[in-house]
């Protein structure tokens, strides 16, 4: 299994929510950002709501504008209670463009952090150099590693027009220069444009991300940048003036501890935006869910392996541009994710929960102060927040948590993303053919709170590909069952590499049974176009089905070695005076005649 990297991703450490009771004070010059910070204790005669932070949490009643902008409730004690908090737009614009370079003690504690401006230049060749790239969009100077096309159409597939109203924020101080021959693209800031034909209950502005990470360690053997993913989103937001502090990556060595390979962070504007300048956040809304969206990247690099997302009835095309990258074409309806977020008592808390976190170290966002998370849980109040990533492990501490959730969402916020697999293992059979392609092998999207991002399992035994999903019964209502969704576009090539099948046409079916084993009824759609088979089931019930699916087609039949009949020798009979001699073939030697 390869080792996960969770760079690029938001590091939820204590710090970095604003809960320590510090004083944040961030300077920014030249692409850096330093933090002085004064460790403030709680008075906990005070009402506990005193320390509610209204960034983070949701304090004095907060109501939401929208699904997008929920905020999970403040904890109900100073200690000996643990909350947990699951919504996928945590991280999907938290950190802007970086090229961060970090030079570290023989221990491992960094020494030296430099966010540089130009990926090319001395200052950025430390030992560790960690990219995040938003891509711009295409233009006369820009050719490659941008957005080429956005495309918007109505119910009716008739196509929306739409004006660029530039990147947002404008100014991005760790904004960074690329370099073609490095393959590191310009570090930008997403696009905003304004869709007059979509208005949504924020306005008609929207925020366009395409996004690449990158990096290189020295203690790895790497001497070139290594891609680690890649995504794109498109979100609804409405630009609302206030003052906000700079969200970026830190320069604080003290921030990236020894053994640590993720992202410090600084954190200055509230988590209902999907980012923010200075002076303006974009604040999220719901995306109209009649329209079908699409963005069309050029890339440096060739996209391998599995993307996976929240998008709806995808279509995807990918062609080998002039510079043998991939450009890669997404189409696709948005769809409503769960967010979740509870807290517990440790003491009355349900038995799943104890089970899940026992033996494991405490991880998550402690509050009050207490950074030190190796203390007992009935001393500190912890935020089980650092679930980013989709895995057996974080499905598991989902269906541990369920029982505590109400068997309801606590938000149903609207999403259209899409980004490469984390993390994930794939059985003998799949992983052979997978590497026969250096090329997209195949989508997997679901509106499941949680699921595997990896490519579905690998039933040998019934020769199914099996996909786990998990989320609540209910929509935030209660009252409303939530309907499930799910779709697989795999490459045509890769599935008769795993089935053995020849180039006839291929068929499936997908089943869909509770957990209880009973048949989930759903709606299912088939087909192959264009070299990829695509699969959709629609309309089935949570909380933690499997979907099954069995492709059918006709299996190619080992070649068979045909051995060839030796054909019948004749026989003749030649005479020389008193000599006969029965000789093979049609003619006799020398000085012999045929008899009769």
């Amino acid at each position: 299994m390869r080792k996960r990297s969770i760079v690029g991703r938001l590091f939820l450490i204590t710090l970095a929510m604003g809960l320590t009771f510090t004083s944040l004070i961030p300077a920014i010059a030249e692409g850096t950002v330093t933090t002085e910070a004064a460790p403030i204790g709680p008075d906990e005669t005070k009402p506990i709501s005193t320390y509610c932070d209204p960034n983070f949490y949701a304090c004095d009643g907060y109501v939401a504008s929208s699904p997008e902008q929920f905020l999970p409730p403040w904890a109900p004690g100073f200690r000996n209670v643990q909350g947990y908090y699951h919504n996928d737009l945590s991280s999907l614009y938290r950190f802007p463009s970086y090229a961060i370079s970090i030079d570290r003690d023989s221990t491992g504690q960094a020494t030296a952090v430099v966010a540089c401006s130009d990926i090319a230049s001395s200052a950025c060749n430390g030992q560790e150099v960690y990219v995040n790239a938003i891509l711009p969009l295409c233009s006369k100077n820009v050719i490659i590693d941008c957005i080429r096309d956005i495309t918007i159409a109505d119910a009716s597939n008739k196509p929306l027009t739409y004006s660029i109203e530039g990147e947002f924020p404008a100014v991005t101080p760790q904004s960074f220069k690329g370099s073609a021959s490095l393959k590191v693209p310009n570090g930008a800031a997403p696009t905003l444009i304004r869709i007059p034909g979509a208005p949504h209950n924020g306005g008609d502005t929207y925020l366009v991300k395409a996004q690449l990470t990158a990096q290189k360690r020295v203690a790895d053997g790497q001497t070139e940048f290594m891609l680690e993913s890649m995504s794109i989103s498109i979100t609804a937001v409405k630009i609302i003036d206030g003052k906000h502090g700079f969200g970026g990556v830190s320069t604080d060595p003290k921030l990236y501890l020894k053994g640590f390979t993720s992202i410090g962070s600084e954190s200055g504007y509230p988590a209902s935006c999907a980012i923010a300048s200075l002076t303006q956040c974009a604040a999220r809304y719901s995306l109209p869910m009649d329209l079908r969206y699409g963005l069309t990247v050029d890339l440096s690099r060739k996209i391998t392996g599995w993307l996976h997302g929240r998008i709806k009835g995808p279509k995807v095309d990918v062609s080998v541009n002039s510079i043998g990258g991939n450009t890669i074409t997404v189409s696709a309806e948005p769809i409503k994710i769960p967010v979740n977020a509870v807290w517990v008592d440790n003491a009355t808390a349900p038995q799943s929960i104890k089970s899940f976190y026992e033996g494991k170290p405490n991880y998550g966002s402690p509050l009050f102060g207490n950074t030190n998370k190796s203390k007992p849980l009935s001393e500190i109040a912890l935020l089980r927040d650092a679930n980013f990533g989709h895995n057996q492990e974080t499905l598991d501490e989902f269906l541990s948590w369920l029982p505590s959730l109400g068997d309801r969402a606590q938000a149903l916020p609207t999403a259209w993303s899409l980004q490469t697999m984390s993390n994930y293992e794939v059985a003998d059979e799949v992983r052979k053919c997978l590497n026969q392609t250096d090329s997209l092998a195949g989508i997997v999207t679901t509106n499941a709170a949680e699921y595997l991002d990896g490519p579905p399992v690998y039933d040998k035994s019934s020769e199914a590909l099996d996909y786990k999903v998990a989320a609540t019964h209910y929509e935030s209502d209660g009252i409303t069952v939530f309907k499930g969704t799910y779709d697989l576009v795999m490459s045509s090539k890769v599935a008769r590499c795993i089935y053995g099948f020849t180039d006839a046409p291929v068929s499936a079916t997908v089943s869909i049974s509770s957990e209880s084993g009973v048949q989930n009824v759903a709606t299912t759609v088939v087909g192959e176009k264009g070299g990829w088979l695509s699969l959709g089931a629609y309309n089935f019930t949570y909380s933690s089905p499997t979907i099954r699916v069995v492709l059918k087609g006709t299996v190619a039949q080992p070649a068979q070695v045909v051995a060839q009949k030796k054909s019948a020798t004749s026989k003749i009979i030649c005479v020389r005076g008193k000599v006969i001699k029965k000789v093979s073939g049609s003619s006799c030697p020398k000085g012999f005649r045929k008899g009769a």
